[in-house]
């Protein structure tokens, strides 16, 4: 797993966009390219406990049955987050877990707005979105400890 600051890619295998990784600071920023439509990941810092969007400091690109797939972990605070990311046919499929000890202030994958992409979330994940950004969440109330997951899947328009 790399926390070097080599970038990273994901490449769609039929060239619809890329999935790019960069190390900033204490983690790595994503953003999303479809043929220069691009939407970035919004990232907190290394003091916040409950960041906009998880803190992955650990990533790879491995070859799963015979296609690319990016795996990440990382914490902060005194919980521990997760990512896969995967090639669809018309995008990327994004599922994050977080194994939280504490009822967590709020968790979820934030980007800055782009009406370019279309975001789509997956059963049990809800979509919020203002003028500035989007939010992909677990679906429902945290309350307490224990494992919560959302997943999406992104393409363009």
């Amino acid at each position: 797993m790399s926390t070097s600051t080599t970038p990273l890619s994901l490449q769609h295998p039929q060239g619809l966009g890329t999935v790019r990784f960069v190390w900033t600071q204490d983690r790595f920023d994503h953003t999303i390219d479809f043929d220069g439509r691009q939407i970035a990941c919004r990232n907190g810092t290394g003091e916040q406990a409950w960041p906009e969007s998880p803190p992955i400091q650990q990533l790879s690109i491995e070859s799963i049955e015979g296609r690319d797939v990016a795996l990440g972990v990382g914490c902060a605070g005194t919980s521990h987050w997760s990512l896969s990311v995967e090639p669809t046919p018309e995008g990327f499929r994004f599922d994050w877990a977080c194994r939280a000890k504490e009822t967590p202030e709020q968790l979820g994958t934030t980007y800055h707005e782009s009406a370019a992409i279309v975001i789509d979330p997956a059963t049990a994940s809800m979509v919020e979105s203002d003028a500035a950004s989007t939010r992909i969440q677990p679906d429902g109330t945290c309350s307490g400890g224990g494992t919560y997951r959302w997943c999406y899947t992104i393409r363009r328009r």
